[in-house]
């Protein structure tokens, strides 16, 4: 999917008050004796009454603060504009910064091939465009930067990235794939000077690699090189960097997720963490896709069996807040705001649950502006457009409340 992208205090009172009171008795004269009284019994003597120790001092109650809530993960959105306006972008940067505290960068035009690979400069749209990014990032929020190395169809090496944007590889780029030593030279020279500039605090140098897997197996095969010499290059230079591949999760259980599984393996010593982008309403086989009720229990928990010991992060996820029909892909589900609010609710206790290192929400608003624009209604980035935590007309959702329910938590 990468084409498209926040107490009680406790107080106790004790109070206790005794007093002591004795009452004197008067003396009086006897009385004058006349005849001689007669004589009485002795009154018979009583028991005297036993004393009573004091009760003794007891402590107060111990006063307990209760226990911080706290999450593991960092959350954060990427900038992707709900409108092509200058104004548009800048307010997009302004709510991913106040909603969360990692920002997703990533890069997914392709790369510059012949200009990495020969160290010169590279385009000034380029340059620009990477400017840009870095100057609205706030200096106090993480990065999670990510460069394609598939082209968007994830079926073989990514696009050359241009003057005028995504562009067909020129010679003799166009004849080389993954296991060529100058691709992995080129790749890994970009990727530095993308880290050097955005100082990431975690890269992502295979996004969503798995479709590799069920699209074309033997460019996997070749892409098994082009990891471990990618890895082995960053490394060198930025040993400390978690570096990143991630897997467009399938429905538990399936052909294409147990595919995956038997084949992530081949490149698990050349990633630290691994990633997952997760749309359950779109991709997954279960029925009522639109309702987060219906999904299978370890509809996120499954990636353990295929992370292994390895930490894990969620690069992209997002739920739709209206009715979703896209006649091209045979796709129609119902849902709402209450529906979107339950599944950022699950979504992070499941983050939480997981240990995760972050969480990141593809598009912090809806942009049907963009899709009526730009986009030309495109049938595929349709699948992301209300997903938004603000509606098109910048109105917050409910599901803004719960992710900032958490977002207010410390984070550990």
């Amino acid at each position: 999917m990468d084409n498209f992208f926040q107490w009680l205090t406790l107080f106790f009172a004790l109070s206790g008050n005794g007093e002591l009171s004795n009452d004197a008795t008067e003396n009086t004269l006897p009385p004058v004796a006349t005849t001689p009284p007669v004589a009485t019994t002795p009154p018979v003597a009583t028991t005297p009454s036993v004393a009573t120790a004091p009760p003794e001092a007891t402590a107060p109650p111990v006063v307990t603060t209760p226990p911080v809530e706290t999450r593991s993960f960092a959350m954060g959105f990427t900038p992707w504009p709900y409108d092509t306006t200058e104004s548009a972008t800048t307010y997009t940067y302004t709510l991913v910064q106040d909603n969360g505290d990692i920002v997703a960068h990533h890069l997914m035009s392709g790369v510059p091939w012949e200009e990495a690979y020969s160290g010169m400069q590279l385009p000034s749209s380029i340059d620009e465009e990477i400017s840009s990014k870095i100057d609205q990032t706030h200096s106090g929020k993480a990065i999670y930067l990510s460069i394609d190395s598939l082209n968007g169809s994830r079926d073989g090496l990514a696009s050359n990235w241009g003057d005028n944007g995504e562009e067909p590889r020129q010679s003799p780029w166009d004849k080389r794939s993954f296991n060529n030593p100058e691709v992995a030279e080129a790749y890994s020279n970009f990727a530095l000077q993308m880290i050097e500039r955005f100082n990431p605090a975690y890269f992502n140098y295979a996004p969503e690699v798995s479709d590799l897997i069920l699209n074309d197996p033997l460019k996997f095969d070749e892409f098994v090189t082009f990891a471990e010499r990618v890895y082995q290059n960053i490394k060198s230079v930025y040993p400390d960097l978690p570096l990143m591949a991630s897997i467009a999760l399938k429905s538990p259980g399936s052909s294409d997720a147990l595919l995956i599984e038997s084949n992530f393996s081949r490149i698990s010593d050349f990633i630290d963490v691994v990633g997952v982008s997760v749309y359950p309403y779109a991709f997954y086989e279960h029925t009522d896709k639109g309702d987060p009720a219906n999904m299978p229990l370890n509809w996120l928990s499954q990636v353990l069996s295929i992370a292994g010991s390895k930490p894990i992060a969620i690069t992209e996820t997002g739920w739709i807040a209206e009715d979703l029909t896209v006649p091209s892909f045979s796709y129609s589900e119902q849902s709402n705001v209450d529906k979107q609010s339950d599944y950022v609710s699950s979504v992070l206790t499941s983050a939480q649950d997981l240990s995760m290192e972050f969480v990141i929400w593809f598009t912090v608003v809806d942009y049907d502006a963009l899709w009526n624009g730009m986009l030309g209604q495109d049938d595929i980035s349709k699948i992301w457009k209300d997903t938004g935590l603000y509606d098109e007309n910048l109105n917050a959702r409910p599901a803004l409340e719960v992710w900032n329910s958490y977002y207010s938590r410390e984070k550990i």
